[in-house]
């Protein structure tokens, strides 16, 4: 399917139940991921895919919903407070802000949630994700450095998807992923390639049989997003925050200093954890909808997040996260 830009205005699917931010630029030398870490070697094809790892006790010899069942059940809350309490930059240094934060009153997405998992070496993590409103009904979009630790690194693994998370309750149930990509451009070269800091999951249905479109809603990926436009913001951001709750910002698109050739706005309360959440356009407080132009990926460890830019290399890789989700069983 081609990324198209709809008449804007219309929206797309998602349920609902209200933040804002000025603009400089980007600094450069001080660019840092947020939410966990992320790819490894370079591929010709649009995306590295990677069948999701579930490694934890009693999934052994299991498969299909046993295997699931075994993952759900190792996400207790306790596990994943820890993984809130571990969000940190990509040099894993944690934020020196350790005073609290209260959560900002704001519009409660469904099909913005929170995505759990674990670092090779067993460290617990979190970032964000949202559903994508696709065919496959299967796709939740994320931060490329959630689900791999860039060039030479690893994939994560055990990641659990929690549409509408909020307060540690999860209302639509957890969706297991079944496969892990991010663009094979992420990784190409010496060094992390934040222009194209994005990845996706193909999911399992939830205990209810549901897809997680079916359960949550989602929103349509857009490529056009354009200097001075609002955009709205929302992450599940932890230290200073709490990460249990959505945290909003809605502030109008301005371009990186170059050589940086991405998007940003000025939202200091997308801190770690915030990884991988939507920047979402046309965004409606009443009805939910809206189209997704762009997400959480880089901070300037001040006031401003970065975003990749949608363009063709995005299409590339959705078209074939499109394909790898009809494949799902």
């Amino acid at each position: 399917m081609h990324l198209q830009s709809p008449t804007r205005g219309s929206g797309t699917l998602v349920r609902l139940r209200h933040l804002r931010a000025g603009l400089v630029a980007l600094c450069l030398a001080a660019v840092t991921a947020i939410g966990s870490s992320a790819p490894a070697d370079a591929s010709p094809r649009a995306a590295r895919d990677h069948r999701a790892v579930v490694d934890v006790p009693g999934a052994a010899g299991l498969s299909g919903a046993g295997r699931d069942q075994a993952l759900l059940a190792y996400w207790t809350p306790e596990r994943i407070a820890e993984a809130l309490a571990n969000e940190a930059d990509a040099d894993g240094r944690a934020l020196s802000r350790t005073q609290q934060q209260a959560a900002v009153t704001g519009p409660h997405s469904t099909a913005v949630g929170k995505l759990v998992f674990e670092h090779a070496n067993g460290t617990p993590d979190a970032c964000t994700g949202t559903v994508v409103n696709s065919d496959a009904e299967v796709l939740v979009l994320t931060a490329a450095h959630c689900l791999n630790e860039g060039p030479g690194g690893t994939w994560t693994k055990n990641q659990v998807f929690y549409p509408g998370f909020h307060n540690g309750s999860a209302p639509y149930g957890g969706f297991t992923a079944w496969n892990i990509a991010t663009s094979s451009q992420w990784s190409i070269g010496a060094k992390a390639d934040y222009e194209h800091d994005y990845g996706m999951l193909v999911v399992n249905d939830n205990a209810s049989g549901q897809t997680v479109l079916e359960a949550a809603g989602g929103y349509q990926i857009v490529p056009d997003m354009r200097t001075g436009e609002q955009v709205s913001l929302i992450g599940y951001s932890g230290p200073p925050y709490d990460g249990n709750h959505q945290e909003f910002c809605q502030e109008l698109v301005e371009p990186t200093v170059p050589p940086l050739n991405m998007w940003q706005v000025e939202c200091p309360n997308m801190a770690p954890g915030s990884s991988g959440g939507p920047w979402l356009l046309d965004y409606d407080y009443d009805t939910g909808t809206g189209y997704i132009g762009g997400l959480n990926s880089i901070n300037d460890m001040g006031d401003f997040m970065a975003s990749p830019r949608f363009d063709a290399d995005m299409q590339a890789f959705y078209d074939l996260m499109e394909q790898i989700g009809e494949a799902r069983p």
